[in-house]
């Protein structure tokens, strides 16, 4: 764990400092959980469905000082860093936080867990794998990741900028992409030498609800790595009129937006699709589902 400092100033306790930067430009930046009419007021309740480090409650509660937030995430490892921005930037706000995940079952599960990649930790890395965009060339995919890392400041943009012009030339490309495969490869290695298999408890959404006396839930965002419909599918009928609105980061296996969609609009909900502009998004298959209680 260690301390970064946020484009804004603020410092928190973090992982690495790319993931902070990345998550940092989603949340406060982007602004990607305000967005198609998504409202929020002081006192409301909120559930942040995988946390991760805390930089969506962090960035609420500045906001909304009164908010009864609840933080689920399962990782121990991220779980204590959350422990700490919550100690150090929203003590004063009634949160509650959770070393669980949340599924469609009460139980354990085996997640998947890379320490300088923790925002993919998952129950089904396979299959998350499996819901890219299969033609995609490696230029492709270094152009997203080039541009990604750039819009975040993690790489100059003046080398970004020569690296894309460099991989744009046909007569450049096979050498740049030599070049760029020898860290990525290396950074591979020492992933998989650090991946780690970790048996996480579940619970679900009604489980919660239940035994927080819980309600409304004015908003709740998921952003779980491939377990968004087992998350959703753990709310029990009586318990649906009692959430509001719904963000949910979607990873697009077997038509699962569609999937998702047809299911809140089933049950009265008005949904929007989007989906971010991190061009590793689209080569990944990855949506914003927004649905909202008319």
């Amino acid at each position: 764990m260690k301390q970064v400092q946020l484009p804004n100033g603020l410092r928190v306790a973090a992982l690495n400092k790319t993931e902070a930067d990345v998550l940092y430009h989603e949340i406060f930046a982007m602004q990607s959980y305000q967005q198609h009419g998504i409202r929020l007021a002081d006192g409301d309740c909120v559930f942040d469905v995988g946390a991760n480090i805390g930089l969506y409650s962090i960035f609420l509660t500045q906001t909304y000082p009164n908010l009864k937030l609840f933080a689920f995430e399962p990782i121990p490892a991220l779980y204590a860093v959350l422990q700490q921005n919550a100690r150090l930037l929203f003590s004063t706000v009634n949160a509650r936080l959770f070393n669980i995940g949340l599924s469609d079952r009460a139980g354990t599960a085996r997640f998947t867990f890379q320490p300088s990649l923790s925002m993919t930790a998952s129950m089904y890395p396979g299959a998350i794998a499996d819901s890219s965009q299969k033609k995609a060339s490696a230029y492709a995919w270094m152009q997203a990741l080039i541009g990604d890392m750039a819009r975040v400041g993690q790489l100059p943009t003046t080398l970004a900028n020569w690296l894309t012009r460099s991989l744009a030339r046909p007569y450049l490309r096979l050498p740049v992409l030599g070049l760029l495969s020898i860290p990525i490869l290396s950074l591979s290695v020492i992933q998989r030498l650090r991946k780690q298999q970790i048996d996480c408890i579940l619970k679900t959404i009604s489980d919660i609800i239940r035994e927080q006396n819980i309600d409304r839930i004015d908003v709740m965002k998921i952003d779980v790595e491939g377990s968004e419909l087992d998350v959703v599918r753990g709310i029990n009928d009586a318990d649906w009129p009692k959430i509001r609105q719904f963000i949910i980061e979607v990873h697009d296996l077997d038509n699962r937006v569609t999937t998702l969609t047809a299911l809140f609009q089933q049950r009265g909900f008005r949904t929007i699709v989007d989906q971010e502009d991190w061009q590793l998004h689209r080569l990944m298959n990855i949506y914003t589902l927004y649905a909202m209680a008319d």
